[in-house]
């Protein structure tokens, strides 16, 4: 009787064993240890029962117990890593990421990507106020009064005053156009005035130059007739190098002998 006990308990481990690595090719973990634990344990219990009937139901538990260890585990997934929040994210040395520490920055919320100097505000090369990636006109003259493109703030637009070839006179037509920029201009007594002369292309540089600069100071000395302060205006002429139209048609070249006056 011991012998066949003996036996029975060593043909079930060997069962459990056997059913351990049989059950190794199956796809899915997780049946593989459930079909090995049923396996081993009414294996074990068949085996019992050679014995005796209770030597069945021994032989079940002992099997069942052995199987637990036996079964290969069912692995658990890995847990992705969690993914940190940024929503909301603040730097606490650096708040707009321009690589100027808080603590030295003078202008602590430049937008991203923009360009700064040592003091951690936008760049302005021009000086205007406006820094250059908001600014349309990135050459204003210094001290011109600018716009929120930072081009320079025309005042009274003199596109009327338009000149004969080669003349700086000033016609009928220019004079009342005149007539009435000065009363806007002695609207703004506190202001002072850039009186700018333009050029087409026919001639030289040197002589355009010298031509814008006469039609320049012919309509300063003409809206000082008019009662404009001469302490609040500065005649230059600029030449042929600023056209606003094409200098190929006649049309074009009447616009480009033209007169603007900027705030300074």
């Amino acid at each position: 009787m011991r012998i066949a006990k003996f036996i029975s308990i060593l043909m079930m481990g060997l069962l459990v064993s056997g059913c351990g690595v049989f059950f190794e090719k199956e796809a899915d973990p997780e049946d593989h240890r459930n079909q090995c634990l049923v396996a081993g344990t009414t294996g074990a219990a068949a085996l019992g029962s050679i014995a005796s009937p209770l030597g069945a139901g021994v032989s079940m538990v002992v099997g069942g117990v052995l199987s637990h260890f036996i079964c290969p585990d069912v692995a658990q997934p890995a847990m992705a890593p969690k993914e940190e929040d940024t929503s909301g994210f603040f730097h606490p040395d650096d708040q707009d990421l321009d690589r100027v520490t808080d603590n030295n920055d003078m202008c602590p919320f430049t937008p991203e990507g923009i360009t700064v100097d040592a003091d951690g505000c936008a760049l302005d090369d021009d000086e205007d106020g406006v820094p250059n990636y908001m600014d349309q006109c990135l050459a204003t003259p210094k001290g011109n009064v600018v716009d929120t493109d930072g081009c320079s703030l025309k005042i009274v637009s003199l596109e009327g005053v338009h000149f004969a070839f080669d003349s700086s006179r000033l016609t009928s037509e220019a004079k009342s156009i005149l007539d009435s920029a000065a009363v806007k201009l002695n609207a703004h007594s506190g202001s002072r005035f850039t009186i700018e002369g333009h050029t087409d292309s026919y001639g030289s540089d040197v002589y355009n130059q010298q031509l814008s600069e006469r039609r320049a100071k012919a309509v300063m000395n003409y809206l000082i007739s008019q009662g404009v302060a001469a302490s609040r205006l500065v005649a230059v002429g600029k030449g042929e190098s600023f056209p606003i139209a094409s200098n190929d048609s006649r049309e074009g070249r009447a616009e480009n002998r033209r007169v603007d006056v900027f705030a300074k």
